[in-house]
């Protein structure tokens, strides 16, 4: 069956009905809808055009996101690292999972409430102001204000959704309710593809570019997919997910920077083994376009914005 939404822009189609050959277009319009179900309506979209349009409107729109993602991680064949890296390496340990719940009012005013490792962080914006409190304690204000309309542009997203190459997998449910299955499958080939689209579209990245020419021989992905689930009914998001198998052959890139100047030491000192990374992500949308609300913290101190990042990147995963 075809995808079924009010299109990219919203809205329903209007016929003119300008000659009898009309009235037999909008009686075999009538019968398709119906036998798609009542709510229903059909369009001529792509599958970028509807995934790009669906994920646009999400940005904005009022909506509860309950998020779950999980990483797991094999290193044990690495040598010679530097100690700063083993050390991070230790802290993770064999990977760990994290949840998350996003409440969305606007475009500028969001809260993330993310647990992970036995531990708290609650994040919100509100109109240009960010908010952190970590294990439940007050709320401290970014020094540095945010942007007030925090979103992906349309230009960046057309060209991230065109790269990766979604095609129609056709209906289905989730969590009972009726959905049209989009995938696209994560290959070096397409995210060089995206790469160059997300460049071009930027008007930046070309170190991003050049760094990606230099490791993609060095780097296998399997089992790597981005999955997206459409409403039938009106073309919302209402599921997203994503998992990945990526192997990264670190002594093989340290052995090429070594060749080109860019790592000095004997080769006996370099780094050398692989180190394996699984990543799986599930987003599930809930009260799409509902009355969402996220209320204004009061902050009892003052967070320079730089240090914002530690919040994720101090505290380490469970092990799995």
């Amino acid at each position: 069956m075809a995808r079924h939404t009010h299109g990219a822009y919203g809205g329903a189609v209007r016929i003119e009905l300008r000659r009898p050959a009309g009235l037999a277009l909008l009686a075999a319009a009538l019968l398709l809808t119906a036998g798609c179900g009542p709510t229903a309506v059909l369009t001529d979209e792509s599958p970028a055009q509807a995934v790009q349009a669906a994920l646009e409107a999400a940005q904005t729109t009022p909506l509860t996101m309950s998020l779950a993602g999980s990483l797991t991680l094999q290193s044990s064949s690495l040598q010679n690292l530097p100690a700063s890296i083993q050390s991070a390496l230790g802290q993770l340990g064999s990977g760990g999972s994290a949840t998350a719940q996003l409440t969305q009012e606007s475009s500028a005013r969001r809260e993330l409430q993310v647990s992970a490792a036995g531990h708290s962080a609650d994040l919100v914006e509100y109109d240009g102001h960010g908010y952190v409190s970590v294990d439940g304690g007050g709320y401290a204000e970014l020094s540095e204000s945010l942007p007030t309309d925090l979103v992906v542009s349309q230009s960046v997203l057309d060209s991230a959704v065109a790269g990766l190459g979604f095609q129609d997998q056709g209906p289905t449910t989730s969590g009972g309710q009726p959905v049209e299955h989009y995938s696209a499958a994560l290959t070096l080939s397409a995210l060089e593809t995206l790469v160059e689209n997300l460049a071009s579209s930027t008007g930046e990245g070309s170190e991003v570019q050049m760094a990606f020419a230099l490791l993609a021989p060095y780097v296998t992905l399997s089992d790597s997919s981005v999955d997206v689930y459409l409403s039938t009914a009106d073309g919302s998001l209402v599921r997203l997910s994503l998992s990945t198998s990526i192997a990264v052959n670190v002594g093989a890139i340290c052995s090429a920077l070594a060749g080109l100047g860019a790592a000095g030491g004997a080769a006996g000192s370099l780094p050398s083994g692989s180190i394996s990374v699984g990543v799986s992500l599930n987003a599930q949308v809930s009260n799409y376009g509902g009355a969402v609300t996220v209320t204004q913290p009061t902050a009892t101190s003052t967070l320079p914005a730089s240090a914002s990042g530690s919040l994720v990147t101090g505290v380490s995963l469970p092990a799995i």
